[in-house]
């Protein structure tokens, strides 16, 4: 685009305002209805996918308010299942609906399976099926015992990538080996239930979530976060009790499994819940902080933290943290961790948490910048932190699964390479001292050790602080031009900066954009390689196989590699606040194991399964993959699904698709961000579609 046509694209961003808020305004008002069946006077279409022996019936007085329910029953033996199911009313779209909930009670006279019943009821399953009779399943899991002594509510959450076209909604009961006799089940109130704003997660009004933590005693009145209505109390009363035995350090790991199973926390724009800190907390209370795992359990995401203080003792405060913009799209449950908070904290902390809300502002979505592109890659950005954060750090790891299994060291497994290619690195003016880096971490001791373990280090970008045994390579923009390139080494010295390395000074090169590679030709001999394959020195290292100082240090079962960038504001100015740099390529390989990423995407697990690694203080994702051809991106206000972008050549021309096939969360978690494909036309016009 040329300058004129950025000119026209800025003002006509100014007139779309109007134009956004239209668009929005109309669909903020709709929201989707719950499909309930509460079974008053019949089945309301359900009926047996395969009956064989078994029956379903309508009870006129059997529910769960003394109304009508559905009731099946199969002799567990001959009939081993059976399969209730309903068409849908219409088409059903997953992505506008968050669970089923369905309130179930197991005759008490039904047999059961296994040796002395130890098999229960059988299984259970959940489903939604499309018009192909794909089974597309929400959950699987034993029939919940205590539903033999009176009803039960189950909440079946769904779950990602969501169908866009079910028509059929299926209860599965399987007995498995055979029952002891038949098996009568009463189902009520089947409910298939529309994305809510605000969803309240848990209130807290009874143990199921957090065991023996479940504290009667102390409850939060619940504000909407949406509209300030309120307050609302839900009951039976109830909070989290959590407590903190040392809060002057990172510990007290308290984790919350929601009872609907993993959610989606890209559906919603924030995470909110109520706190409550206890009067006998002493004098300094230290702080917490959330974590999220992702799904499986992989690794942890850093969502949010609270400094306690005095002010809040006593009574209930709410918080809320940026909740999309973790992507995580089935967080099987979090943790809230004690942290050193604001003063230290010395004393057992005691506080209460209550009210896990999910939510969105309601805002119409309206176009706040258009900024240009960038080449395509991964860019990685330090904070804005002022002075206080001079050491900021920020990368991506290598996939844990892969970690496990690998060793991904030089040594007897030569020829190897460790390796990036950088662009859009800031100018050696601009940013002294600011670095670009490829880090190699034995897994086993960092495993062994106490800083932090070898699961979390493979997501704390300062690894390279708490390994023991690590070896690297640095390129770091001089403080009075040119750039420097570093390999270092350490072993055996957790809690420290390597003190042995290789130093290359390069006055005269202006940029340290282009391929940088640590190579190794044997167990002893390597050379670092700069841009356009120059060779920038050969060196040659300790026999670490053979010298008994250095047994197993760089010979680990499991290791890790972190590519990243390093703030390093050497006179702690703030002069490399928000600096950022493109890493276009990544390569790990020697004679066991290859990782050759050129971030094509899309994302950043489509190739490989990396992870973000994020550093302790102001912690935040600020790693953005880049689609190729990327020609501008285009912000908006809102982060809830369902806005798309238009675009026109000329104002009297219709409006169609921009070709917007990728949008990400910025780190604010507040705002959305569309890359915006080029365009063979020298003018573009773009306005926002929201629909809900």
């Amino acid at each position: 685009m040329n300058m004129k046509s950025n000119t026209n694209l800025q003002c006509w961003m100014r007139s779309l305002l109007i134009g956004a808020a239209l668009a929005g305004s109309a669909c903020l008002c709709q929201a989707q209805s719950p499909i309930v069946y509460n079974f008053t006077s019949d089945l309301q279409g359900w009926t047996l996918n395969n009956p064989g022996t078994a029956t379903i019936t309508w009870n006129a007085t059997g529910g769960s308010t003394g109304g009508g329910c559905l009731q099946t029953t199969f002799d567990g033996t001959d009939t081993t299942e059976v399969d209730p199911w309903v068409t849908l009313p219409s088409t059903l779209n997953q992505s506008k609906y968050i669970n089923v909930t369905v309130e179930m009670k197991v005759d008490p006279a039904s047999g059961t399976t296994g040796t002395g019943g130890s098999g229960g009821y059988g299984a259970l399953q959940f489903a939604f099926r499309d018009a192909s009779y794909s089974f597309d399943g929400i959950y699987h899991g034993a029939v919940f015992p205590p539903a033999a002594n009176g009803w039960v509510t189950y909440t079946f959450t769904i779950q990602p990538p969501y169908k866009p076209a079910e028509q059929y909604l299926q209860i599965q009961f399987k007995a498995g080996s055979g029952s002891t006799a038949p098996v009568t089940i009463y189902i009520d109130k089947v409910s298939v239930n529309p994305v809510p704003d605000p969803f309240v997660m848990d209130a807290f009004t009874s143990s199921a979530t957090v065991g023996s933590a479940w504290d009667p005693t102390e409850d939060a009145p619940f504000y909407n976060p949406v509209n300030g209505t309120g307050p609302t109390s839900f009951t039976p009363a109830g909070s989290w009790k959590i407590q903190i035995t040392d809060p002057g350090g990172y510990n007290g790991f308290n984790q919350y499994t929601p009872s609907g199973g993993a959610f989606d926390m890209t559906r919603f724009q924030s995470i909110g819940f109520d706190v409550f800190l206890d009067g006998t907390s002493g004098t300094t209370y230290g702080g917490c902080q959330v974590l999220a795992f992702t799904d499986g359990y992989a690794s942890l995401t850093y969502v949010g933290g609270i400094n306690f203080n005095a002010s809040m003792l006593g009574k209930w405060t709410h918080f809320d943290f940026p909740c999309a913009v973790t992507g995580i799209n089935a967080c099987p449950s979090f943790a809230i961790q004690g942290t050193p908070g604001s003063d230290g904290g010395t004393n057992t902390t005691t506080f209460h948490v209550d009210n896990i809300v999910l939510w969105h502002p309601q805002i119409v979505p309206t176009i706040t910048s258009l900024t240009p592109g960038s080449p395509g890659g991964t860019q990685m950005t330090v904070d804005a932190d002022g002075t206080a954060n001079q050491y900021d750090q920020e990368g991506i790891c290598t996939p844990s699964a892969t970690n496990s299994a690998t060793d991904f060291f030089w040594i007897n497994q030569t020829p190897a390479t460790y390796s990036f290619t950088l662009t859009n690195f800031p100018a050696p003016a601009s940013a002294p001292g600011f670095d670009a880096h490829v880090y190699i971490i034995n897994g086993d001791s960092v495993a062994s050790g106490t800083t932090g373990g070898f699961g979390y280090n493979q997501t704390y970008s300062g690894a390279n602080y708490n390994a023991y045994d690590m070896i690297d390579l640095q390129i770091q923009n001089a403080t009075n031009g040119g750039v420097n390139a570093v390999m270092q080494w350490k072993t055996n010295a957790p809690s420290s900066n390597p003190t042995t390395y290789v130093f290359c000074p390069l006055p005269n090169m202006a940029s340290a954009n282009g391929t940088w590679s640590l190579n190794f030709s044997d167990n002893t001999h390597g050379s670092i390689v700069g841009p356009g394959g120059t060779v920038i020195t050969n060196f040659t290292l300790p026999d670490f196989v053979n010298d008994p100082n250095y047994t197993a240090n760089f010979t680990p079962a499991t290791s890790f590699v972190h590519f990243g960038v390093f703030k390093n504001d050497i006179h702690n100015t703030g002069v490399n606040n928000s600096k950022s740099a493109i890493f276009t390529q990544a390569l790990v390989t020697n004679m066991s194991s290859t990782i050759n990423e050129n971030f094509n995407g899309p994302g950043l697990t489509a190739n490989y399964k990396w992870q973000v690694a994020q550093y302790y203080q102001d912690a935040a994702n600020r790693i953005l993959w880049i689609p190729q051809g990327t020609a501008w991106f285009l912000k908006w206000n809102a982060t809830q699904s369902g806005t798309s972008v238009q675009s026109t050549t000329n104002l009297v021309n219709p409006w169609g698709s921009s070709g917007v096939t990728y949008t990400f969360i910025d780190t604010t978690g507040t705002n959305t961000v569309a890359a915006v494909p080029a365009s063979p036309s020298n003018n573009q016009f773009f306005r926002l579609l929201t629909s809900q």
